[in-house]
């Protein structure tokens, strides 16, 4: 019985070390377990903070297993950057995003890089450009997207079929990509917001709170301007890693703490 016991203990114990994540509460009194691999970071007033607005692929990498349910939760606040000059500000032309990387595995430790080995990467990018919206309108506007990481140098936004085949999703995508009009999905809603509206979110800190299934490839992020959280599905094989990746793009932007549940 007591070998039964000591038998059945040892499974558990076994069984909940990769059921769920390692859990991490980092209130940024240090750079302690993070590593900068491009951009300016640095811990300032209990903040980490990336100050280099210029840097389109400021990345910093965190050890973090990820297996399991888990929920992750930080919160960002602006810095500076977002605009070319006062006058695309002016005239309402902003390109800047952030985000993060879940489920690395490989990533380019200490070096710049356009993917974070086999990840998600999940962005809020903003891009009033007009170029953009000839070119490139999965990009135009204030969206929700998520890029596909296959190495370091590659990554793409992420398509899904199912997308076209949706009444209401394809109504705020452009064609299969998976990359959300935020604000047409928040209008759906009853939320009414513009990208004038945004402006008032630069001062405060916003808060990012995203749920995490590895077991089913399910992913649910709560928007930051409003009570709705967004669900999607992605490939669970991709999700179980080491490592997390915080990322900018034209934005400088700090952080005022990272908990993984």
């Amino acid at each position: 019985m007591k070998k039964f016991a000591l038998t059945v203990g040892v499974l558990l114990l076994a069984v909940s070390m990769v059921a769920v994540a390692q859990n991490v509460d980092d209130s940024f009194s240090s750079m302690r377990n993070w590593e900068v691999g491009d951009g300016d970071w640095v811990v300032r007033g209990g903040r980490l903070v990336q100050q280099d607005a210029d840097s389109v692929l400021a990345r910093i990498d965190r050890r973090v297993r990820q297996s399991g349910e888990y929920e992750l939760e930080f919160t960002i606040r602006y810095v500076d950057g977002g605009y070319k000059s006062m006058e695309d500000f002016e005239n309402g032309i902003y390109h800047a995003g952030f985000g993060i990387h879940l489920g690395v595995e490989n990533p380019a430790l200490g070096r710049a890089s356009w993917g974070a080995g086999e990840s998600y990467l999940l962005w809020l990018n903003l891009d009033t450009r007009p170029a953009t919206r000839r070119n490139s309108p999965e990009h135009y506007g204030f969206r929700a997207q998520v890029y596909e990481s296959t190495s370091n140098t590659a990554m793409t936004l992420a398509r899904d079929s199912a997308i076209r085949r949706d009444p209401a999703i394809s109504r705020v995508t452009v064609d299969d990509y998976v990359s959300i009009d935020i604000l047409g999905a928040l209008r759906a809603w009853g939320v009414d917001l513009s990208i004038d509206d945004l402006g008032r979110y630069l001062n405060e800190e916003v808060p990012v709170n995203i749920r995490v299934n590895t077991r089913t490839g399910r992913i649910g992020v709560l928007d930051p301007t409003a009570p709705v959280r967004f669900y999607f599905n992605v490939d669970p094989s991709v999700l179980a890693g080491n490592y997390v990746s915080l990322r900018t793009n034209s934005l400088a932007a700090s952080y005022n703490y990272f908990t993984v549940d």
